[in-house]
């Protein structure tokens, strides 16, 4: 039959050679399915997570042959596929889905004719991949001739002046360094700068060279190039725009390979600038482009770009080029993409991150009524001593989620002072065993109080039975609404503030978080509002 209606291929096959193809029922974009979950008593609900549900894609279409029979095995045949397939459609041949038969395609036969319905899904959700893929790198000068000149930006290399001349380096611009070279008219033939030696492991012996700069000024060029050799005669003029002069030559068993800025100033004097150096291997001088070894061989940024619907998935390949074996990305998001090391960073080796505590996961294997404490006596005075008793329970509520409180019930006797449960739990160890490193302890909590009331919280690393640093929430006074913020080193009162009510209430939480960094202790508490986050943060150290 003769092909119509909108091409279609799948798995590499024009199946709409077999059809007239009537009607394609794509949508729009993919099927969302998004989770949400209630969260305590607000209003509407926390979106968890959304995800992309399978896609289904339908064709339909008419066919008139008088033999339908080996048209309708052919079609079969062609569809037949064990795994999703590329299926292309006319009107976008840049872009596929990845798609397999879904079910039984009907075909509903008469005379001479039929209508045949395929249905397709697509398990990834019905993204429109991109036909042709796209290579991005951070190396414009890949593909240009290799510029042995070492550092061509810079000129730092140590040179020696030939002749009567007055040789200074001088910025062309932040990061461009230039040669100026002045010498009066009538001195002589080869006036100028030379790098001794400076091509001997960058040439081989017997090669074809080629060396060319930016040059600028009042001078005639005699010799731009390799000393040794024989060489072609410069190309290039000097005026007072920059332009480019080269000088290309061979060398034959050299072993020593001078780079020479040589002048003649017989008939005119000199005063020329130079710079963007290259010394490169072959018979033609190219455009300038730094070593490989250069930090202007590499851009700081790869764009990729995703003509598409769906998040790009890039291959990476990288090569270092100094004692480095990380590389990371990071979004204006905080998203963070990283390969390699981090810990290791041309040749510093910082600190693992690990994690010692992580109470919310830990439900057991905590000690009662031993933690240790700066206030183990009301009033200082240790006839009236507070108390650890009865016991603290793992208990959920829809508001809160998984929390530990006091189990109330346990708290029996008549106490006069400070009294309540504690749990210890033992840190562990780092991955080089000790309990020395620099870390962050972060507590989330609620402090519920008011005029009639009073209680206290207190957090504490301990080392040998004995506060190391403790962080404290207290409500001292029966007569007002207050909350005190306390932190202390060892035995050693660093903070005592007291928060605004106004801003620190009942029905936010209050987060505790202390973050130490060699010699410097940091403490912080912020006050935090549902799934909003924090509000502010007021920090001590």
């Amino acid at each position: 039959m003769k092909q119509a209606g909108i091409s279609i291929t799948y798995a590499g096959v024009d199946i709409s050679k077999y059809m007239y193809v009537q009607m394609v029922k794509r949508d729009i974009g993919t099927t969302h399915v998004n989770t949400m979950q209630k969260v305590g008593i607000s209003d509407g609900q926390m979106l968890q997570y959304t995800s992309r549900d399978v896609k289904q894609i339908v064709v339909t279409g008419i066919v008139a042959n008088d033999n339908l029979v080996p048209l309708r095995r052919s079609l079969a045949a062609a569809i037949d596929t064990d795994e999703p397939q590329q299926l292309i459609f006319g009107d976008e041949p840049d872009k596929y889905y990845l798609a397999i038969v879904d079910s039984q395609p009907t075909f509903t036969e008469g005379f001479r004719s039929g209508t045949i319905s395929i249905s397709f899904v697509c398990p990834d959700g019905g993204i429109a991949h991109s036909v042709a893929t796209q290579t991005a790198n951070n190396m414009p000068y890949k593909d240009m001739p290799v510029n042995l000149y070492l550092k061509s930006k810079a000129v730092g290399d140590v040179y020696s002046i030939n002749g009567n001349a007055m040789v200074t380096v001088e910025p062309f611009d932040s990061t461009t360094n230039m040669w100026h070279i002045v010498a009066k008219q009538g001195i002589g033939g080869a006036l100028g700068i030379f790098l001794l030696d400076y091509a001997n492991e960058k040439l081989p012996d017997s090669s074809d060279w080629a060396y060319s700069a930016d040059v600028k000024g009042t001078g005639k060029p005699a010799t731009f190039g390799i000393e040794a050799g024989d060489k072609n005669p410069v190309v290039g003029t000097i005026g007072t725009e920059w332009s480019r002069i080269s000088q290309t030559g061979r060398l034959v068993n050299s072993t020593n390979k001078t780079i020479v800025m040589y002048f003649d100033t017989t008939n005119s004097p000199l005063d020329v600038y130079i710079k963007l150096p290259k010394l490169e291997i072959g018979k033609m001088p190219s455009m300038w482009s730094p070593n490989p070894a250069d930090p202007e061989y590499y851009t700081n940024t790869i764009t990729v770009h995703n003509g598409g619907t769906y998040p790009v998935e890039p291959v990476i390949t990288a090569t270092m080029h100094a004692d480095n074996g990380f590389i990371g990305f990071a979004n204006s998001q905080g998203g963070v993409l990283q390969f390699g090391n981090p810990e290791e960073i041309d040749g510093y080796a910082s600190e693992e991150s690990e994690v010692a505590l992580n109470l919310a996961a830990v439900q057991g294997s905590h000690m009662d009524n031993q933690a240790a404490s700066n206030n183990i006596y009301w009033g200082d005075n240790p006839a009236t001593p507070n108390e650890q008793i009865g016991n603290a329970i793992w208990t959920e509520d829809r508001y809160d989620g998984w929390k530990v409180e006091p189990n109330w019930s346990s708290i029996t006797g008549d106490h006069k002072y400070w009294n309540g449960p504690s749990i210890k739990h033992n840190l562990a160890q780092t991955h080089n065993g000790n309990f020395k490193s620099n870390l962050t302890w972060d507590v989330m909590t609620r402090f519920q109080t008011g005029v009639s009331k009073v209680g206290s919280l207190e957090t504490t690393l301990e080392s040998d039975g004995k506060p190391i640093f403790q962080m404290i929430l207290k409500d001292n006074s029966a007569l007002s609404d207050q909350i005190w913020w306390m932190c202390y080193y060892k035995d050693q009162l660093v903070v005592n503030e007291q928060l605004d009510r106004n801003i620190f209430t009942n029905d936010k939480f209050i987060q505790l978080e202390l973050q130490k960094f060699g010699n410097s202790v940091v403490f912080r508490v912020s006050p935090w509002v549902g799934n909003r986050g924090r509000e502010t943060t007021i920090t001590r150290q």
